[in-house]
């Protein structure tokens, strides 16, 4: 059912709220997830008037569109990212199913445990294991993530805008240099 007036949207103050403060909108989220939903074009109008960019995602979870550039957060949160693409597709799995259906032990991942990606998350500003925590609540905060039993956590739907940035930036041109799409599809907003 969808509200015939803008302001009559059921949950509108939690979806904007949870959106400016850079959340990503997933079924997970129950309520104010279906009350997106149901409600997007004319939800999507008045934000829009307000001056914000509220993008659905193919893969059905919804946020604000950033301007500007990343953020040191998500920067960070990119690079783990891409380590981790990089070590499930060198592991031989396949890549989008495990981020989407497995559960990662903090202590057991390969950003501090391998030379070479230690290297890359020291570059990004993330040292130690305490600063891969930093990453994960930051996985977390945005909607990215869910914190499991003691030191797992699983991704929800919305990673795939960092899935997505993965793959721009694999996908090469007929000379063989690497293509980064205009569209990041990182996170952009100061998050």
């Amino acid at each position: 059912m969808t509200a015939a007036d803008p302001f009559d949207i059921p949950k509108l103050s939690e979806i904007f709220e949870a959106l400016r403060r850079g959340r990503h909108i997933c079924a997970e989220d129950g309520d104010i997830y279906w009350a997106l939903r149901d409600n997007f074009e004319h939800v999507q109008a008045l934000f829009t008037s307000l001056g914000f960019r509220l993008e659905a995602h193919p893969r059905d979870f919804y946020y604000f569109h950033g301007s500007g550039s990343l953020s040191d957060r998500s920067e960070r949160m990119a690079v783990f990212m891409f380590i981790l693409v990089e070590w499930l597709s060198d592991r031989g799995e396949q890549v989008e199913e495990a981020i989407i259906t497995r559960k990662f032990n903090v202590d057991e991942l390969p950003h501090m445990r391998i030379e070479r990606y230690r290297q890359y998350m020291n570059e990004a500003g993330i040292s130690g294991e305490g600063g891969i925590g930093d990453v994960i609540r930051n996985f977390e905060r945005f909607g990215f993530a869910r914190r499991e039993v003691g030191s797992l956590f699983s991704f929800r739907s919305p990673v795939f805008r960092f899935v997505d940035l993965c793959h721009a930036v694999l996908e090469l041109d007929d000379a063989g240099n690497v293509i980064i799409a205009e569209d990041s599809s990182s996170e952009e907003q100061e998050s």
